[in-house]
């Protein structure tokens, strides 16, 4: 942004599919859902719930699937649970796999450099300003970095859009 050349937010543009709202969903929000002992789980439940129940749209990066595989079985020292659950991410209603292809690991090789974001973070990012929808994540420091590129939004604020 320093120098203008950084990639421009789509502010309240949200793609929406049958009259629902978009949104891409960062790991942290299935992880915090799948371990009851985490601050935000029954936050991480409702949002989650709200958005099977309507068949909300939700467009993941493949990434998501060892993301979460891999916070799982650190944090509970379960292999077996973690790639199940992992793997049953695929089946929820509404749930859309995106490849990290060439022109989107490219987007997010931008979005890194300019934004400051971890590697994995910037995929999220680069996904959701590419489909010009907002960023759903507990990652304090992915949303602030993403930011002027992203609507990114913590899960209470998400089921407030959702709800409203």
């Amino acid at each position: 942004m320093r120098d203008g050349s950084q990639t421009s937010r789509r502010s309240n543009c949200w793609m929406r599919y049958d009259g629902e709202e978009m949104f891409v969903i960062d790991a942290s929000v299935y992880v915090s859902r799948l371990r009851r002992e985490e601050a935000q789980h029954a936050e991480s439940a409702r949002l989650l719930e709200a958005m099977a129940a309507r068949r909300a749209p939700v467009l993941c990066p493949e990434i998501l699937l060892p993301e979460v595989a891999a916070a799982l079985a650190r944090g509970l020292d379960d292999p077996d649970f973690a790639y199940r659950a992992a793997a049953h991410l695929r089946t929820l209603p509404g749930h859309r796999f995106i490849a990290v292809d060439r022109v989107l690991s490219g987007l997010a090789a931008r979005l890194a450099a300019e934004c400051r974001l971890r590697g994995c973070d910037a995929i999220y990012a680069a996904l959701a300003q590419r489909e010009g929808v907002p960023l759903v994540t507990w990652d304090e420091q992915q949303r602030n970095r993403a930011a002027p590129v992203v609507e990114a939004l913590t899960p209470s604020e998400a089921l407030a859009a959702l709800e409203g």
